[in-house]
């Protein structure tokens, strides 16, 4: 018994790693809007720029929300797995529409200063 509990930690604690480790470093729409783009040198301006295009084309499913899930998987023998997730929806503060009005100055500030935004595709 003992030794299945142990398992089991182990199994969650490396489920938890896993997820921390694979989360995006992209930066989220709040962190998009507090940037002050207006004392960024021009490659962290163009970076910044194209960030924002990748975060209005994003695609948003539904309003914002919380979710969360729990599987259990009985093996062969005296095997058995739990996983754990949860997931958090869209921001609600922060719209598409307010990611375009700070692209667009973003765009008159390259162009202020002579730069070509470009897009990574």
């Amino acid at each position: 018994m003992k030794r299945t509990i142990a398992h089991l930690i182990i199994l969650l604690l490396g489920m938890l790693l896993l997820t921390v480790g694979c989360q995006s470093t992209r930066p989220t729409t709040r962190q998009l809007l507090q940037e002050d783009y207006m004392h960024m040198t021009d490659a962290e301006l163009l970076i910044y720029y194209q960030q924002l295009v990748e975060g209005v084309e994003e695609p948003r499913s539904g309003g914002g929300g919380f979710g969360f899930g729990l599987g259990v998987g009985i093996g062969v023998g005296s095997s058995s797995s739990v996983g754990l997730g949860a997931s958090k929806g869209p921001e609600r503060e922060y719209t598409t529409e307010a990611l375009q009005q700070r692209r667009d100055q973003v765009r008159l500030e390259l162009a202020r200063r002579g730069l070509e935004p470009t897009t990574l595709y």
